[in-house]
């Protein structure tokens, strides 16, 4: 963990995407129930747990319509192509703070301590990426205003893919012996991609009614 001027956590956003296309899931992943809320909600509501420490919350989608009401500022992507970074790109356009936090709306166990862990080694770069398992954890991340130039000029020439913009990027990257003292912190990571992964999530919790 670094250590010195940090930093101040008041003045970041946070941004949920909501997008994609969802094909290993088979249906629009946003609005699954997941405990008393959906996957977007509970996802939301995990971030916006931050606050004050994030400034505010927006979510991204290319369908407002879709969404329940969930108490933040929603975005809508309307880019002809699609993918992860257009989402970053629509999310950040509109942010004027230093640092955002991205995520995805398939992980609804993001950890509160795990982000806030995260931001204390913002340094001098572009972006910060854990990595975990041997991959980067790029919508579980922070990202600077300075990525947001290099991403469009990447959807400029059709390129949609988010690790792309990291491989442009000054990146600091977190491995996961940063995160071995947090006890099954590690769940933050996880994500929701197919049915029976959602499912196992589902056991997990209890909520036999999404069954």
């Amino acid at each position: 963990m670094s250590s010195g001027n940090q930093p101040k956590l008041s003045q970041f956003d946070a941004i949920v995407l909501a997008g994609g296309e969802s094909r290993r899931m088979g249906t629009p992943k946003a609005n699954l129930q997941f405990g008393d809320s959906s996957l977007i909600g509970a996802a939301v509501a995990a971030v916006a747990a931050l606050k004050p420490v994030f400034r505010q919350v927006f979510v991204v989608t290319r369908d407002k319509a879709s969404l329940p009401d969930l108490g933040v500022e929603i975005l809508e992507d309307d880019h002809p192509l699609q993918g992860p970074l257009i989402g970053v790109v629509c999310g950040l356009s509109p942010c004027n703070a230093g640092w955002c936090f991205i995520a995805a709306c398939d992980m609804p166990f993001l950890s509160v301590a795990v982000i806030k862990s995260m931001a204390t080694n913002l340094t001098d770069c572009d972006a910060l990426i854990p990595e975990i398992n041997g991959r980067l954890q790029t919508l579980h991340a922070f990202y600077s205003k300075s990525c947001l130039p290099i991403a469009e000029e990447l959807l400029s020439v059709g390129d949609t893919s988010i690790y792309a913009l990291a491989s442009r990027c000054c990146v600091v990257k977190l491995g996961e012996d940063y995160f071995q003292d947090q006890a099954d912190e590690l769940k933050s990571f996880r994500d929701l991609d197919t049915t029976a992964e959602y499912q196992d999530a589902i056991s997990e919790t209890g909520d036999s009614s999404a069954e």
